[in-house]
């Protein structure tokens, strides 16, 4: 193999590593939410419980009232806004991982849901939404009968 090629080789290795891990640093990176536009979107859990679908939505620094939640068209979502708490002046940020301003967090429902029997509670940092599902009708087999002659 001729020099030149050699060493376009041996660079496109190099940036090979270095992609690597730029996508290995970025991959282990905490992210406390997903940034959408000018919104975020805080981080949630949702599990099927089988008769109830439970959201777990971590949203810390939070008063009740500033939150918005709704179940609109097959989804949950839930609206707010986090202020940023007063600090006194600092020096530059090293790190920037909290998010704040308005956010909206949109949930799909893979059910249909009884709205009116949902519950929702806010308790460290958690909002907990338990939403019972609407029983589906089972297949009901009817057996026909031939009338005697």
């Amino acid at each position: 193999m001729n020099e030149c090629r050699k060493r376009f080789w041996d660079t496109f290795e190099q940036m090979q590593e270095d992609f690597d891990r730029f996508f290995e640093h970025y991959a282990n990176v905490k992210r406390s939410a997903m940034v959408y536009g000018t919104r975020w979107a805080p981080s949630c859990n949702i599990y099927d419980a089988g008769d109830s679908i439970r959201v777990l939505v971590e949203i810390a620094g939070m008063d009740r009232e500033a939150l918005d939640l709704r179940i609109e068209e097959e989804q949950v979502i839930l609206r707010g806004t986090r202020s940023e708490p007063e600090q006194p002046a600092m020096g530059r940020y090293q790190q920037m991982e909290i998010c704040f301003g308005e956010f909206e967090l949109t949930v799909p429902l893979t059910s249909p849901v009884d709205a009116e029997s949902a519950q929702a509670w806010y308790h460290n940092g958690f909002l907990s939404v338990l939403l019972p599902k609407i029983p589906v009708p089972k297949p009901l087999r009817i057996t026909l009968s031939v009338p005697e002659r």
